[in-house]
């Protein structure tokens, strides 16, 4: 049996106060967090581990009801080797990105950049399951519409992936700092199987958010990878960060960070820009951006006190180096979604309507938020009709839950079974929603929780389906 890898668990101290409504930041603030990256491959035969230290900052150019301009500069690099002459091997990264009101993040082209052809405000990246953080905006999360308290569960989509599972775990503090635990989780339907037939994975982040600040001082992100051919785990990074220090610039020391910040986060792009030509218009797109880069430094001279003078830096050299032929690989194709089980456990249930069979009024599920729902799925028809609704009817008498009976077939048997039943709960016809939720085969018992959420499901009748369904309707009824 696979079994689950890691455990948060948060230690409770004085309840938090309430959250803010997204992060307080302000022009000329720079947040420095540092700390390690290890990435490890446990395939048949293989076994590589590699640690990397990682360093990220954040400096505010700029603050308004759009929330704030700032870049995020990262900077990853093997951990040194003491019996290597050569520095060791690393990335650095540096965008413009506008960080909004609720936390989400967007990049956005930079004013020194002209030949921009598309300068619009574009996505942040998604989190790659597998290479370096070099885009990393971890820090900061899509704040709910709530205030931030112990117990808040709330999800959020991500395009092409599985629903993003986020919760308040627990209160926190950070160096003395009143703080909160902020967990998300996300994973593929068949992670936890115990037998697996395609790739799965799972990305676990717990952040550590100060109230006063309303982002991470602290963040640890877990990403884990099964496949067929391993016993378990395949592939398994770890990142941890914290906080290391964090300052106010004005005047000219303010100045000159934009400055730096502003045309390494043009370089940056024009630089991407030639690269995804993938060296079809020869040296010439590489050489211009390396002189534009060197102009640049001639022009502003030695400035070793700005961070943001390395980023530029390696714009340059890499782009020397792309111009010689030296281009790097096209990153490797994300594997496609496994497709999603509509009833997986943990994630939200696609709202339905049925309209009603005994009942004048039709059923739909997004209306019964704010209390458990039992969906029982039957076929009246089918040998194990009889009890499903049965028992559907046994726990709408006992008012636990919502029970919605939806049966599949026609809508005559149904209305005779309830009958025969004496049920007194509504019957519900499921016939043109079954498909929406995934369904092949009934009876089909599932147990949502108050926010909308799949808790429990069961499927098939047994000698202890009776007794399964109704201890899980008690658990979440409480």
């Amino acid at each position: 049996m696979f079994a689950q890898s890691m455990l948060v668990a948060g230690l409770l101290l004085a309840a938090p106060p309430e959250g803010a409504a997204g992060p307080r930041l302000e022009k000329g603030l720079e947040v420095r967090w540092a700390g390690t990256f290890t990435e490890a491959s446990f395939r048949p035969g293989v076994r590589a581990v590699r640690s990397y230290d990682v360093d990220t900052r954040l400096f505010v150019l700029d603050t308004g009801d759009h929330g704030a301009d700032a870049v995020l500069f990262t900077r990853v690099f093997l951990k040194p080797d003491r019996k290597a002459a050569e520095p060791p091997a690393g990335i650095v990264r540096l965008e413009l990105v506008r960080i909004d009101p609720h936390g989400k993040v967007k990049i956005l082209p930079s004013p020194a950049d002209p030949d921009n052809p598309d300068p619009k405000a574009r996505p942040w990246p998604q989190v790659q399951l597998q290479g370096l953080p070099a885009h990393e905006a971890g820090f900061f999360f899509e704040f709910p519409d709530k205030p931030l308290k112990p117990g808040l569960a709330w999800a959020r989509e991500d395009a092409g992936r599985p629903i993003v599972n986020w919760n308040v775990a627990d209160a926190d503090s950070f160096h003395g700092q009143p703080a909160i635990k902020v967990a998300a989780e996300q994973k593929t339907a068949g992670y936890y199987g115990e037998r697996i037939r395609q790739a799965e994975w799972r990305k676990a982040e717990t952040l550590t958010v100060v109230t006063g600040h309303g982002y991470a001082a602290r963040l640890e992100r877990v990403i884990e990878k099964r496949d067929p051919e391993a016993e378990e785990l395949s592939f398994r990074s770890v990142l941890k960060v914290e906080q290391d220090g964090k300052m106010t610039f004005s005047g000219r020391l303010y100045d000159e960070r934009r400055e730096e910040a502003l045309h390494a986060a043009a370089f940056t792009a024009m630089l991407d820009r030639a690269l995804a030509t993938g060296g079809r218009e020869g040296s010439k797109p590489f050489e211009a951006v390396a002189r534009r880069a060197q102009a640049y430094l001639s022009d502003h001279g030695a400035n070793d006190t700005v961070p943001y003078r390395e980023a530029i830096l390696a714009v340059r050299k890499r782009a020397e180096s792309a111009a010689k032929g030296n281009l790097p690989p096209a990153p490797p194709p994300e594997a496609p979604p496994a497709a999603m089980d509509p009833l997986a456990v943990g994630q939200p249930i696609a709202d339905v309507t049925a309209p009603g069979i005994t009942s004048s009024a039709s059923a739909r599920l997004g209306d019964l938020k704010g209390k458990p729902v039992v969906l029982v799925y039957f076929q009246p028809a089918a040998a194990s009709g009889p009890s499903a609704l049965k028992l559907a009817d046994e726990l709408h008498a006992r008012k636990l839950v919502t029970v919605v009976p939806l049966a599949i077939g026609d809508p005559k048997d149904a209305k005779s079974l309830a009958g025969d039943l004496k049920a007194t709960v509504p019957v519900y016809d499921g016939t043109g929603v079954y498909k929406i939720h995934g369904l092949e085969a009934t009876p089909v018992f599932v147990v949502i929780d108050a926010d909308g959420v799949v808790r429990h499901v069961t499927r098939g009748w047994g000698g202890e389906t009776a007794a399964t369904v109704t201890r899980e309707a008690e658990r979440w009824a409480k």
